[in-house]
This record gives structure tokens, sequence and C-alpha cells, in this order.
């Protein structure tokens, strides 16, 4: 039996399941007000969950809404027969910038601030009914959406069953390979991993080290409270411009609202005590900073920099190892890089894994017409790139 109602402007749609499984029921939350009824609770099912990712926290989430948000908030909430938050699925919907402007069905935050793993939060045991009742809840409304993209997704058991769910009702998925991550499986002991790894780390990191301490009264200090974090943030952009600069490239850190949305978001993330803010300093003064999170057992690598003037004394690489370091004495058994293939990680780290991006369109016109508008486009992208090389004689 299936019971729905309009509750608070939010559609609710309750669903009794046979005998022995999960009653469960969702609503679809479209504003902002609504989003901010559920933060204690999001917070709660983030630790019930555990998913050890900081890109899937309330903070981080809405947030990115705040500053970036086009279109219409798309969230599912599902409860069980209690009224107990079983699973969240972050959703929102917008116009893509193409001649067609599909409405386009995605996770918050898979644009502009590189959130890597995004997924379903779901608490233990309710992961394989919420699937299907988040599947429901997509297909009863079809109408506000032409098809779904979900970007830079863990490649979770809860998101095949999702994808697999939305087949079964006439959905053609496509699953395509995202981000290379690197990633670090943390033994007990520091010296345990430097002596694991290859020689460069291993060679340059303790020398370079102890030079800075009895050279320039080297330290490393974290912070992890609001007012200390918001304090030196600016530290870090200004050494992460600094760098950029020098290599004379440009850095998404740097692009229009991103440091801003930072800035915003870390008050957030500490008051949740998952935000964490290295600073390297030589003769008092910082000569490298490195941002991240610590999400459960697990230690992300977000963001870092340095001043250039330091760069024969290796100051990106020592602060990386303190990094890990603290990683270890904190606790952490996992140190992940996030996105990105560079070359230093690989130095640092010897297993990855790669994030997945799903499309599912179906037989509506502006599904497939927005299919379409992709294939051409990859088409024209993929000749941009011919061209050229066959130019240079490659």
């Amino acid at each position: 039996m299936e019971r729905a109602a309009l509750v608070g402007g939010l559609t609710a749609t309750q669903r009794f399941n046979a005998p022995g499984a999960i009653a469960l029921g969702s609503v679809w939350i479209e504003g902002y007000d609504g989003l901010a009824q559920l933060e204690s609770e999001w917070r709660e099912l983030f630790r019930c969950a555990n998913p050890e990712n900081a890109f899937l926290t309330f903070g981080w989430m809405s947030t990115w809404w705040k500053h970036f948000g086009k279109g219409e908030l798309a969230v599912i909430a599902v409860r069980d027969a209690s009224g107990r938050l079983a699973a969240l699925a972050p959703f929102y919907i917008a116009r893509t910038a193409t001649a067609l402007g599909a409405r386009r069905l995605g996770f918050l935050a898979d644009t502009h601030v590189g959130s890597d793993y995004l997924g379903i939060l779901a608490a233990p045991g309710s992961a394989q009914p919420a699937a299907a009742e988040i599947a429901r809840a997509l297909l009863a409304q079809r109408k506000r959406w032409d098809y779904i993209e979900l970007r830079d997704t863990a490649d979770s058991p809860l998101l095949e069953d999702l994808i697999a769910h939305l087949a079964q009702s006439g959905l053609h998925p496509q699953k395509a390979p995202g981000q290379i991550c690197y990633y670090i499986s943390l033994p007990p002991q520091f010296s345990q991993y430097l002596s694991a790894i290859c020689i460069g780390p291993r060679a340059n990191f303790r020398p370079r080290w102890r030079n800075l301490q009895r050279d320039h009264q080297g330290e490393c200090v974290t912070f992890a409270g609001a007012e200390e974090l918001q304090q030196h943030f600016a530290v870090l952009l200004r050494l992460h411009r600094l760098r950029f600069e020098q290599r004379k490239m440009a850095s998404a850190f740097l692009a229009p609202a991103v440091p801003e949305f930072h800035s915003d978001v870390l008050q957030q993330l500490a008051a949740e005590g998952l935000a964490r803010l290295l600073l390297l300093k030589a003769d008092g003064q910082p000569v490298a900073a490195l941002y991240g999170f610590s999400a459960g057992k697990t230690f992300q690598f977000y963001q870092s920099g340095f001043d250039p003037q330091w760069l024969r004394h290796g100051m990106g690489q020592v602060i990386i190892g303190k990094a890990i370091e603290n990683a270890i004495a904190g606790g952490h058994t996992t140190f992940d890089f996030l996105r990105g293939g560079e070359p230093y990680k690989a130095q640092w780290a010897q297993q990855s894994r790669q994030t997945v991006s799903w499309r599912l369109f179906d037989h509506r016109y502006a599904s497939l017409a927005a299919q379409l508008e992709m294939r051409v486009s990859r088409a024209l992208h993929g000749a941009a790139r011919i061209i050229p090389a066959k130019r240079r004689g490659v």
C-alpha cells in the first residue's frame, strides 16, 4: 500500500513493504529551508553511516548550494516506519549550459570544488531498501528532470543497486571512469611507512626536515579550531597563489567564489571536527601549508601551497611527509590524495582507485536530445585534439 501527502510544502510518499521488510517513505526536498531542517539528522546519519568522506557532510553540501547552487534542490530524505532518517540522496536539478538546456539531475557539490566519492548516505542495514525507494522517488518526479548524471561517485554496491532499479524501469545507464585517486594504507608507525616507499621521498624527507629544524628553527603546526582555521586560511591561499604564479598556471582553487566557499565551509567542518590545516614554519614564518579533512580513520589531502623561494629546500615534500606522519599519529589508517594523477602523488602512494560517473537516459525527446548533444560535443572535442596533433606531425 502507498500513501502520498504534502508535508510542509514537500511531497512525501510512504510505502509499506512486504511483511518483514523495512517500511520506508521518502520526502522530496525542494528548498533551502527544508534542507536546513535536516542538519542535525544529516550529521547523525553521517556519523552512523561512517563514510569517511567529508564531501558527504551537511556542511560541505549545504555550503556548496549557498555559493554555487542553481536550479532546484532535489534531496530525497528516506525515513523508516518510526520516522528515523534511514538514507539521504543529495540531488539537485539544473539546466545545462548548452543549446538545448536540458535539465540534469546530479549530486550536490559536483562542480567547482572538486568533490570526490559523491554518493548516498544510508544507515547500516538500510542500503538495499533505500536504493529501491530512492529509485521510486526519482521516477515519480520524472517530469522535473530530463536525464541523470552522477559525477565522480564512489563505485559502491548501494549506487549499483540504485542504477539497477532505474535500469529495470527503462532508463539506459552509461558508466564511465572518472578521476584517479592515489591513497596510502597507513601502517601503525611512520618509520614503517617510510621504509616501504620508493627511494625519493625516503631519501629526501628526513634530511630536509632535519635541516629545516637545525638551520631555520623549523616546526609544523596543525590547526583544527574554527578561529585558527579562519585566521590561517589566508596564509594557505597566499602560498598557493605564489606557487601557481611561479609555475605560470591557473588554479581552480583560486577561481571566482571558490576561496569564499572554503572560508565559509571551514566553519562548518570545524564544528564537526573534520577540518585540518598544517603550517610549516621556518624562522617563525610560514613557508608551506596543507589543507585537508580528518573523517573517521581517513585523512583526505585537499590542497596545499608553498613559497617558491624555498623550492630548493623541498618544502612541498616536507609538509606532505609531516601530514602523513601526523595522520598516522592521529590513528588514521588511510591517507587519501583525492583526485589527480600528479607524479608526486605516485611517489608517496602505491595504491590508487578511480571514481566513476553514471549517465542515465530514457526515451523522452528531451532526454534523447541531450544524449545526442553530448555525443556530438565529445566528437568535436576529440577532433579538436587530433587536428593540432596532426599538424605537429604526431
